[in-house]
């Protein structure tokens, strides 16, 4: 027992030793720390730059350690873990004796100048140590200054033409600090409104940083200024209105705010918590620890009496497509009324991005735009349907030409030499009977030699006639069965389809428009929800001519519902159905689409251009194996938002173009194709619901002289005058045709032909065929069989041909003409 007794001592000793140690390592009690649980919880997320912060708490008391304990406890993470002791003892002090030496210092309430004037930053902006050096510029700007929104309204005035700082998208980043800003003399409207609230902090005058991530008319999102002088007043940051606060140019735009919309909304940052997020409109996503307060009341109460009867156009000039913004001369005129006309000047840097000319136009209208600077000049079609709002971009260069169109002889018939009255009967006897008949037996259909000799007279007037007999062939029952059912065929894939008719009917037949809706692969309910916004989509233009517009429904709910091989002979079943029963005019056909419908276009349009007069995608992308060759000579038009990184779309989209800008070269007479970024825009409500007006001029050339074919898949077989009876991935074909000299070129392709007529070639003089390198001279006849056999494949009597040329390639084969 004796020996027990020094052990148990020793043991006390031990403990009561390190006790002290282990009381150090528990949570401190608010009795012996100084400080409240808020600003503990923040010291534990401090790392091990916890001491730091103590040191500030510890080194203060009053107001000042008021002060510091709501900036620790506000604080995000990444503050939390670098300021030191020295930054928040610098800037209390300089915070407090900057409103201390304010005439309007008594007007300040505590929770303004905590949250508004105190804070070292507003949003994620660079931790710079500016307030001091800002302070020393800012004060002799404001010495004569009576009231907060005087002095606000005079650094707005002074400081940025001071500093040398200028608006301008060649920032670095969108929300760079101040002392970036002053070193760079540049900024867009994030950058200059944190310079323009830390140049109000640093004289005492509350600020703060206020935005929105979009306008709800989509037409971009903006950064401005708040300053509290009595209450909270808004001010363009470098852009001062000599009438005073609460004006500038984004008042219409902020005054259609939606306060529940998180888009649409208006957020005021606030440096202490408030559980709700600011919008960052310059990242992906939001940063967590930015609060903000949910302002748009302030705004959206303020001007909600819009006229109904005007739309705000709003008019953006480029120089080039993704160029810089240029001052053009814009005049819009009224293409009924010519003296219903607006003019103005489109508007460059420094005015903000979003800063754009407007004017008031009468809706249901359809104007010309006619813009010019510098001797560039372009000229769009626009038409405000009832939209309150509207945004407008024109490019002044960089975009191709549409290539003129080719002959058409179905469409100017008073241009032909009519038929003499037996010779057109007996023609379209002939022609009847050969479409009438089965298989087997056009295979030993013969014509009458009076009638192929009659096709050499007058190719013309013999394509009309024997069109003519097409079209009242008994051969079309099941076609037309599917037309009355509004529904479209191919194999076991079905398509049903809306259609109205707009405008007047042209001279030479409708246009028809064929229109694909968003969703794929998603439930039916979403699709067909999709389906029907796409009825309704693009705005009705009677004004530029007479259409039909068909909503397409995608045959399932797949992913890719619009571009995979079945949908090929769909689209072009669904052509022949409307040039057939629907007076159509198949030189005034056109496919569009947005999102999945616009990856539709991207697919159809590249490997049927033959079909249409235009293409246009919309927040769409060239999926994997769609090559851009072969729209050498079909106006294509792809829209895309900048923020639409989903599925690589904004790079997939950029890569495109870049590729067409490699086949292009200096040329302007070749690939007629052209992307339109929208700036600061999503996925959703890309400025396309006018493009029928801008897509209906265009009509369609069914026999470009030069061709460049990448086949891509075991389906499409024919391209404008070139036939593969068995394509091939891999396979290209390419050809050009002058002066009865017929140059072609082809990869891996086994067998082809060239189908020519009278608008490509001279009968009457030899051929000369140069077909990869190897060249010889052969005679062509037109012949009545080969008209009517294209013409029965292809049911469009411009694709149709009266010679056909098999190309010999395989080894030591010939070149044959059939007759």
């Amino acid at each position: 027992m004796k020996n027990l007794l020094p052990v148990a001592l020793a043991a006390v000793l031990l403990l009561t030793r390190f006790q002290p140690v282990l009381a150090e390592a528990a949570p401190p009690q608010p009795a012996t720390r100084g400080w409240a649980d808020a600003v503990e919880s923040a010291l534990v997320q401090a790392g091990t730059n916890r001491q730091e912060l103590v040191l500030a708490l510890e080194k203060t008391s009053g107001e000042q350690r008021d002060s510091v304990e709501f900036l620790i406890t506000n604080m995000p993470p990444r503050d939390l873990q670098s300021l030191s002791s020295q930054f928040l003892l610098e800037n209390v002090s300089l915070a407090r004796k900057a409103l201390e030496d304010a005439p309007w210092a008594r007007s300040v309430p505590r929770e303004v100048f905590l949250n508004d004037i105190l804070p070292y930053a507003s949003v994620t902006e660079q931790r710079d140590n500016w307030r001091q050096r800002i302070h020393d510029i800012c004060q002799p700007l404001v010495k004569e200054c009576k009231t907060a929104g005087q002095a606000a309204q005079a650094l707005n005035q002074k400081i940025f033409p001071l500093l040398k700082v200028k608006y301008s998208t060649q920032r670095r980043v969108a929300d760079q600090g101040p002392l970036e800003t002053m070193r760079t003399g540049v900024a867009t409207c994030t950058g200059l409104s944190i310079l323009l609230v830390d140049a109000c902090r640093s004289v005492g005058v509350p600020a703060r940083v206020v935005g929105t991530p979009m306008w709800s008319n989509n037409s971009g999102n903006h950064t401005w200024v708040e300053i509290w002088d009595g209450d909270w007043h808004f001010v363009g940051a470098a852009e001062p209105d000599p009438k005073g606060l609460d004006r500038g140019w984004f008042v219409g735009n902020a005054s259609q705010a939606v306060r529940n919309d998180r888009a649409h909304a208006i957020y005021a940052s606030s440096f202490k918590k408030t559980g709700l997020t600011f919008p960052l409109g310059w990242t992906r996503g939001d940063a967590e620890y930015v609060s903000a307060v949910n302002v748009t009341d302030r705004y959206a109460s303020g001007d909600k009496a819009v006229d109904v009867a005007t739309t705000r156009l709003q008019v953006n000039a480029l120089n080039r497509p993704m160029g810089q913004r240029v001052a053009a001369r814009v005049t819009i005129t009224d293409t009924v009324d010519a003296a219903l006309r607006f003019e103005g000047t489109s508007k460059t840097e420094p005015a903000d991005m979003n800063d754009h000319m407007g004017f008031k136009l009468p809706q249901r209208r359809t104007y010309i735009i006619d813009a010019e600077q510098g001797g560039q000049k372009v000229r769009k079609y626009y038409s405000p349907g009832t939209n309150k709002e509207d945004l407008l971009v024109l490019h002044l260069s960089g975009v191709p030409v549409v290539i003129a169109s080719g002959p058409g002889y179905c469409a100017a018939p008073s241009r032909k030499k009519p038929l003499d009255a037996k010779e057109e009967a007996a023609l379209k006897g002939a022609a009847k009977a050969y479409f009438s008949a089965t298989g087997e037996k056009q295979a030993t259909f013969k014509f009458p030699s009076a009638l192929n000799s009659l096709l050499s007279r007058n190719e013309p007037a013999v394509r009309r006639a024997v069109w003519d007999a097409y079209l009242s062939a008994p051969i079309h029952e099941a076609l037309r069965l599917s037309y009355g059912e509004n529904q479209v065929r191919s194999g076991k894939y079905a398509s049903p389809y809306t259609v109205k008719t707009v405008g007047k009917r042209p001279p030479n037949g409708w246009g028809l428009f064929i229109a694909m809706h968003g969703g794929g692969g998603v439930p039916q309910e979403i699709n067909d929800s999709q389906w029907r916004h796409m009825q309704i989509y693009y705005r009705d233009h009677p004004e530029v001519g007479g259409y039909r517009y068909v909503a397409l429904r995608a045959p399932n709910n797949e992913w890719n519902g619009f571009y995979t091989g079945y949908v090929y002979p769909l689209i072009a079943s669904l052509v022949r159905q409307f040039v057939i029963f629907g007076d159509v005019d198949p030189n005034k056909v056109f496919v569009m689409g947005y999102s999945h419908g616009g990856y539709g276009a991207f697919a159809i349009g590249p490997k049927m251009p033959d079909r249409f007069a235009a293409v246009h995608a919309s927040a769409g992308a060239p999926a994997d194996g769609i090559l851009p060759q072969s729209l050498r000579n079909t106006p294509f038009t792809y829209m895309v938002g900048e923020k639409d990184t989903a599925y690589g779309r904004i790079d997939r989209n950029r890569e495109f173009d870049q590729a067409i800008g490699k086949l292009r070269g200096d040329r302007r007479d070749i690939f007629p194709v052209t992307l339109t970024v929208i700036a600061d825009h999503p996925h959703s409500g890309l400025p396309d619901r006018d493009k029928i007006a801008e897509m209906y001029p265009a009509v369609r050339n069914p026999v470009p002289t030069d061709l460049t074919w990448p086949l891509t898949d075991a389906v499409v077989r024919d391209f404008f005058w070139l036939e593969a009876p068995h394509p091939e991935k891999g396979q290209e074909f390419d050809a050009s045709c002058h002066d009865n000299r017929l140059t072609v070129r082809t990869t891996n392709l086994a067998e082809g032909a060239i189908l020519l007529d009278g608008r490509l070639v001279d009968f009457r003089e030899r051929l000369t065929l140069d077909l990869n390198g190897r060249v010889s001279r052969i005679k062509l006849t037109p012949s009545l069989r080969t008209l009517c056999e294209t013409m029965l494949r292809r049911g469009d009597p411009d694709l149709a041909f009266t010679s056909r040329l098999d190309l010999p390639l395989k080894s030591g084969a010939r070149a044959d003409a059939r007759k």
